[in-house]
C-alpha cells in the first residue's frame, strides 16, 4: 500500500508522529517554534513585529509600508505555527500576536 505525501503529512499532523517533547517552558517552546519558521519567514515577522512595537502600532504609515513589502503567506504561516507557543510568554507573545493579525488584517 502506498501513502501519498498528503496523507502522511496528514497522519502526523494528527497523531504528532517526528514531533519534539513538550519541555513546559513557554519560552523554549516559543524559541522551538520560531526557529521552524525558517530565516526568510523569519526576517518578515521581525520587520512587522519592529514596525508595529516602534512605530504606534497598525494605524502608522510606517507600519503599513512595511507590511506591504511582506508576503502573507509567510506571515500567515508564522502566525499559525507561533500562536500556541506565543501565548505562553504572555504580555510578549501577545503583542507578537497582534502585530501579525493587524499586518494580516492590512490584506483582508
Amino acid at each position: 500500500m502506498k501513502i501519498t505525501r498528503k496523507q502522511l503529512k496528514r497522519i502526523v499532523e494528527q497523531y504528532g508522529y517526528g514531533s519534539s517533547v513538550e519541555t513546559g517552558s513557554g519560552l523554549i517552546e516559543f524559541a522551538k517554534a520560531y526557529a521552524g519558521l525558517g530565516s526568510a519567514v523569519q526576517e518578515q515577522v521581525d520587520a512587522v513585529v519592529a514596525a508595529y512595537n516602534n512605530s504606534g502600532g497598525s494605524g502608522s504609515l510606517e507600519f503599513e509600508n512595511v507590511v506591504a513589502g511582506q508576503n502573507t503567506n509567510a506571515l500567515e504561516l508564522a502566525q499559525r505555527n507561533l500562536s500556541s507557543s506565543a501565548r505562553w510568554l504572555g504580555e510578549e507573545g501577545e503583542s507578537i500576536l497582534e502585530a501579525l493579525e493587524a499586518a494580516l488584517g492590512s490584506y483582508r
